[in-house]
């Protein structure tokens, strides 16, 4: 099982617990790779596979996709430094396409929400991510998972392949490996499952609902709700040099991997 083929699978035997519309899917990546449109359609089709199949263009569930602003990078524990192994390129034609494409779907990591909002916090907003985390979600209040994916596979065809061409073949570029879980896979013969998110813990403190045996815990390495980009934020790209100095009194002169 390779790339988005295999994860295509996968999801087929995964059971919803609510219709597509009402789903969200998080998409929580280090980099993302340059693609057009049509890859990122087709890919974001295929998270919303399930046991029925990918879902019909109206009914799919919301996708939005979690990575750092500059500014959290800037803020972060270790600065601009934590920001080499975090891309997005954005300067060329087809990356700035691409983020005018991503830009509605597009949550910062710290999460600093605005006054008012109920928080569950991870407790990681410092922490500059380098995890990869595709979760889920059948409300898009967040409050019950369908199934979680923890991989070493960013948002990149290298990672998840091409799309198919016409003999059906798909290229793949990178060795990558992860692990899907979904809560039914995790119950007793006869017994229900429900699944949720965890907050600087590992195990749930919530009562097993009533049609449901099991409570399963996947702990979150992000803040909910999640907070939308603002008008003027951009995602970090290392590859811009940023003369506003880190909290550490470093600039950034931006990204050289010959360096």
């Amino acid at each position: 099982l390779w790339g988005w083929p295999g994860l295509e699978r996968v999801l087929k035997q995964v059971p919803s617990a609510a219709s597509a519309s009402k789903a969200q899917i998080n998409v929580q990546i280090s980099s993302v790779g340059t693609a057009p449109e049509k890859w990122l359609d087709g890919f974001f089709d295929v998270l919303g596979t399930t046991t029925t199949g990918k879902q019909p263009k109206p009914r799919k569930p919301s996708v939005r996709v979690i990575f750092p602003t500059a500014d959290e990078v800037r803020r972060s524990l270790d600065g601009y430094r934590s920001g080499s192994s975090i891309h997005m390129k954005l300067d060329s034609q087809m990356q700035k396409l691409q983020l005018k494409y991503m830009k509605p779907l597009l949550c910062t990591w710290a999460g600093d929400a605005k006054e008012g909002d109920q928080v569950r916090e991870a407790d990681r907003r410092r922490a500059a991510p380098h995890i990869k985390t595709f979760i889920r979600f059948s409300d898009d209040d967040c409050n019950n998972i369908d199934w979680t994916l923890v991989t070493s596979a960013n948002l990149s065809k290298q990672a998840w392949g091409e799309m198919a061409n016409k003999q059906g073949d798909v290229n793949i570029k990178s060795f990558e490996i992860g692990v899907l879980v979904c809560p039914q896979w995790l119950a007793e013969d006869g017994q229900k499952a429900v699944m949720v998110p965890v907050f600087k813990k590992d195990k749930p403190e919530v009562d097993v609902p009533e049609d449901a045996d099991k409570v399963i815990g996947v702990r979150m390495p992000y803040d909910l709700p999640l907070t939308s980009y603002l008008e003027g934020e951009e995602p970090w790209c290392a590859e811009r040099s940023h003369a506003e100095p880190d909290w550490q009194g470093v600039a950034w002169p931006g990204f050289n991997p010959r360096v």
